[in-house]
Parts: structure tokens; sequence; C-alpha cells
């Protein structure tokens, strides 16, 4: 079997995401066991998965308990003993008091902070939830649809590590790309992606620099292209260019 074929065929992403069946499951964990790279798969889209739900937890403001007691001292007097003072002349409550209200004012700020906290983690718990069902539907529309080619783009020699799929409709001629592992471009840089017939390259569209902030999407749709035998992306100047002028990046065959 082919084990990186086996990686990109959805299996790792319906076994995390629960839509794989008893059989691919028990198939899927056996290939966990005989092949490290495909326990390396699960591992990573699992870390994936678990930063976009995270992603944006703010820690409680380490401040607010200085600030506090930094009011209390404030409010309170230091009294130099010359001679023992009559308790009855000391006025506890109004330190009391004092005390009471910073604190109970904390606590407001705290419970409005909790409270801010908790909508925004329903918010991205919204969006993870609403991804996770992009993710869903991508995995099904290849897995389902025979009408599907995969070409498995690996990096050039300068980048050993970059990795990207791209999955070509031979029926609706769409084309759709994985970015499996691409580095960050630098701000005036873009990724464009090329079909590839008969050693002339397609302008299939540039990659939105974004895309390596929010990952929204497991498939990026690119260009429709009648014909294709090979794809390739290339490190190009922002906006893209008519025909290939950056280093190519990636490149696979059908």
């Amino acid at each position: 079997m082919n084990v990186q074929a086996y990686i990109l065929s959805g299996i790792v992403e319906s076994y995390v995401l629960g839509l794989a069946s008893a059989e691919e499951k028990m198939e899927f964990e056996n290939m966990c066991i005989q092949h490290p790279e495909v326990l390396q798969a699960r591992i990573n889209f699992e870390l994936v998965l678990e930063k976009q739900a995270m992603e944006g937890i703010v820690a409680p403001p380490a401040a607010l308990k200085q600030a506090i007691f930094s009011e209390i001292r404030a409010e309170a007097k230091v009294v130099t003993m010359q001679e023992p003072v009559p308790v009855k002349n000391i006025n506890w409550l109004k330190y009391a008091a004092a005390a009471c209200f910073i604190l109970l004012a904390g606590s407001i700020y705290w419970n409005v902070s909790l409270t801010n906290k908790n909508n925004r983690l329903q918010r991205e718990y919204e969006g993870t939830v609403a991804k996770l069902a992009d993710m869903e539907k991508d995995l099904k529309m290849i897995s389902q649809n025979p009408a599907i080619k995969m070409a498995a783009m690996k990096g050039m020699p300068d980048v050993p590590g970059a990795f990207a799929t791209v999955y070509w409709d031979t029926t609706s001629k769409d084309a759709y790309l994985l970015i499996n592992n691409l580095p960050v471009p630098a701000s005036d840089k873009q990724y464009q992606l090329w079909a590839l017939l008969d050693g002339r390259p397609i302008d299939l569209g540039v990659i939105a620099n974004e895309y390596f902030i929010r990952q929204d999407r497991l498939l990026l749709k690119a260009k429709n292209t009648q014909n294709a035998q090979a794809f390739a992306i290339t490190l190009e100047k922002k906006g893209g260019n008519p025909t290939p002028e950056g280093k190519m990046v990636v490149k696979g065959d059908l």
C-alpha cells in the first residue's frame, strides 16, 4: 500500500472527525501502529483542530489582585503606637467598608470580564463548528466523487518539507487545493497555483496570504482548468504573474 496516498485519501480527517466506518477505523488504527507517518499525520490534524478551538483564549488579568491591594493600602493609615489606644477610638468599620467596596468592585469587574470572555469563546466555538462542517463537506466531496483525480505536489530540493495536494474534478473541471505544508510567505509575496499541459503553465490563481492566518477552509477552490497533466505552485510577487517568474515550491503529476 502507498502510505502517502493513504494519508492523502482523507482517511486521517474522516477518522479524527468521526466520519469513518467501523472497518475504516480499525484499518486506520492498525496503519498508525505499522506506519509512524500515518500516526504523525493524525497527530498533526488533531493539533490543527486544537489550535483552532483554543485560539484567542485570554488569561485573567494578572494585575487585578495587585490593584485591589494597592487601593486598600492607599485607604489605610499607619499609626505609631506611643501608648495604649482604646479600641473604641479606632474606626475599623471605615476601613472594613472600604475594603468590602473595593473587593465588590473587583468582583464586578471580574464577572464582567468572564462574561465577555465567555461570549468570545462562544463565538469562537461556533466558528470552529462551522469550520468543521465545511471540512466535513469538503472531505465528502473528495471521497465520494469517482471523477476526482489527485496530484500530490512534493517540495523542491530547497524546500523538501513543502507539500500540497490538488484534487481535480475531471467532469466539472474544477480544481481544489489542499495546503498540507507550505511556509508562510512574506507580505510582498504570494503563492500561485498552475496547471501544466505539455509543459505550458495555466494560471489557476493566487492563494490569499490571509489563509495562512485564518485557515478557515480545508480546501481552496481554484480556477477551472479544462486539461492538465500536472500541477505546481510558485512563489510570485503579490498579486501574481500571467506566467511563472518566481521559484517553484511544489510540483506533482496527475
